[in-house]
C-alpha cells in the first residue's frame, strides 16, 4: 500500500528526489537532511543511528 503521508519510514521507496529531514534527530533537537533520489530506499539515519527512521521532505523554499 502506498503511503499517503507527508513523512516516510526507514524500509519505504523514496517518491520524490529531494532533500529529507530525520525527524528523530530534529526531536533531540539537531537537523539532519539527507539527499535521496526517486525509486530508492530509506535507509537508517547515519547521524542519529535510530534503524527505525522517519523522515520528511523539506520544502524548496527552506533549503537554503
Amino acid at each position: 500500500m502506498p503511503n499517503t503521508t507527508d513523512t516516510f519510514k526507514t524500509g519505504e521507496i523514496v517518491l520524490i528526489d529531494g532533500e529529507y529531514e530525520c525527524l528523530i534527530c530534529r526531536q533531540g533537537g539537531t537537523r539532519t537532511v539527507s539527499r535521496y533520489e526517486k525509486g530508492k530506499i530509506f535507509s537508517y539515519c547515519d547521524a542519529c543511528g535510530v534503524k527505525e527512521g522517519a523522515y520528511r521532505l523539506v520544502p524548496a523554499a527552506s533549503r537554503t
